[in-house]
């Protein structure tokens, strides 16, 4: 059961002073003594400083009024959804069980559960959570007018946990949508939704941050939100968060709570670019088709901004291309570093990934790469993403650079500051792939790392494939090597033409 308890007062001037002082909006700073003594009873401000104050009242008032707009602008296309049905509690035993029993009288006392949804097409079809809709077997809209309407499911797509429905109704008013990459932290937004059931409710607050993803407990796989303080709490789940302009920049999703489900001051909203794409492909098709490229990647951490003499550069660092795929086919190696997609910066995995994710298939895109030290762009056509992916293999994926003298592949990997020995080695070679026809390196194994070549540091494939050049083929090569468990060895391989 929800309680309520009544928010706290406080002295009304008190509250004043605090958002004309937090609003900027109090003009000259001599004002704020002269005010504070008219509130104690000293002499009040002379007329023209009245007035003064007068028209900082009416700034005020001018960014209320903003308040105001946007929120009659969004309440017709903002919708309180009642779901119920899909979750229906039986006794399997067969037998008379007074605790099964008690679980019945509860659900059945239970009211169905409620969400919000955002119309965006003359046509009926609505925006919500993936949640609020999935394995429900009723669906029911109320309209601001509280005209109520029974739904279909379109479409649902988990993975960013979005879904469309549609309802035959007339005179509907969508909202419209604006660029999400266009809001700046500090920014006031406004949340609509049904917190509670409480329908065509409006709460404001600012954009805390951007691009939040890998967030506790969300089970979402394509995670890009944005965060925002505005006061958001079970209900609002599908509804919309808007800009001072009315235009919808996301779907209110998740929270942060302490554990009692209520709002925190934490809240997370799927941006608005990401969310009309899912909608408008599960308006068409009820199914969502991704973008794939096909690598595996890590992040560009501190240990490969040293060994790729990086700096403060972000990006991905490609650890394997999967053969025959769009990254193949366009020339992606092992060891690039994608610093940018279409000329945005790349900040780390997960905005890599829904980057992606969020293109179409077929859609041709261009990847700003730095390759041993070098810059170059790469354009490639993406395919389409496969539900299931394997886990690379060589038979499947290539998996390192070639080491033609050696016979064998390998990729560029830092070394942890406990594997760096009193050298201080900082990085080395992982051996991905061996040649069995070159039997006289058979002694390397897949997996070890090796760490320098007669007596030289190997910081990576590139420094590696450049000392092998400069030694003769007559001479022979000692290589230390490093395996999983920590253990160093020496490797002896006599020079070519010797067995």
């Amino acid at each position: 059961m929800m309680s309520m308890q009544r928010s706290r007062h406080f002295p009304q001037p008190g509250l004043a002073l605090v958002l004309l002082a937090g609003l900027g909006l109090l003009g000259s700073a001599a004002l704020l003594p002269r005010v504070m003594a008219s509130q104690k009873g000293a002499n009040p401000p002379a007329s023209d400083e009245l007035a003064a104050l007068e028209q900082q009242l009416a700034d005020v008032r001018a960014v209320s009024r903003a308040f105001n707009l946007v929120s009659k602008v969004a309440r017709p296309g903002v919708v309180h959804l009642r779901v119920s049905g899909g979750e229906v509690a039986t006794d399997t035993s067969g037998e008379d069980d007074s605790e099964m029993e008690q679980l019945r009288r509860f659900l059945r006392r239970m009211p169905p559960a409620a969400g919000s949804g955002i119309i965006f097409d003359r046509e009926g079809y609505i925006l919500t959570n993936n949640h609020v809709v999935e394995n429900r077997s009723q669906v029911t809209v109320v309209l601001h007018d509280q005209r109520e309407f029974p739904a279909t499911i379109v479409g649902t797509d988990p993975k960013t946990d979005l879904a469309v429905i549609k309802i035959d109704a007339p005179e509907l008013q969508p909202l419209k949508f604006g660029d999400p990459d266009q809001l700046e932290v500090g920014d006031w937004v406004i949340a609509v939704g049904s917190p509670f059931g409480l329908q065509q409710t409006v709460t404001h607050g600012i954009v805390s941050a951007k691009g939040r993803s890998r967030i506790p407990g969300v089970d979402i796989d394509y995670q890009d939100f944005i965060q925002t303080d505005a006061s958001i709490n079970p209900g609002n789940s599908g509804g919309p968060l808007l800009n001072l302009r009315g235009e919808v920049v996301g779907v209110n999703t998740a929270i942060a709570t302490r554990g009692d489900g209520f709002n925190a001051g934490v809240a997370f909203t799927i941006p608005s670019r990401m969310a009309m794409r899912i909608a408008n492909e599960l308006k068409t098709s009820g199914v969502v088709q991704r973008g794939w490229i096909g690598i595996s990647y890590v992040p560009v951490d501190v240990g490969f901004a040293e060994l790729f003499d990086l700096g403060p550069q972000k990006g991905v660092v490609v650890q394997a291309v999967q053969r025959r795929s769009p990254a193949d086919r366009a020339g992606l190696q092992v060891d690039d570093v994608v610093v940018s997609i279409n000329g945005k910066p790349i900040d780390g995995t997960e905005q890599f990934r829904s980057m992606v994710a969020d293109m179409r298939p077929d859609e041709r895109v261009k990847l700003r790469v730095l390759r041993d030290g070098q810059a170059r762009n790469i354009d490639l056509r993406l395919g389409v993403q496969a539900e299931v992916v394997s886990e690379p293999t060589s038979a499947t994926w290539i998996m390192g650079r070639t080491i033609a003298r050696l016979g064998i592949e390998g990729r560029t990997v830092p070394m942890a500051p406990e594997a760096r020995g009193s050298e201080g080695v900082i990085g080395g070679v992982r051996i991905t792939r061996i040649e069995d026809s070159r039997t006289r390196v058979g002694d390397l194994r897949p997996n070890e790392i090796i760490l320098s070549c007669n007596g030289t540091p190997v910081r990576g494939v590139r420094e590696f494939n450049e000392l092998l050049q400069e030694t003769r083929r007559t001479d022979r090569l000692v290589l230390e090597v490093i395996g999983s468990g920590g253990v160093r060895r020496t490797i002896t391989i006599p020079p070519e033409g010797d067995k």
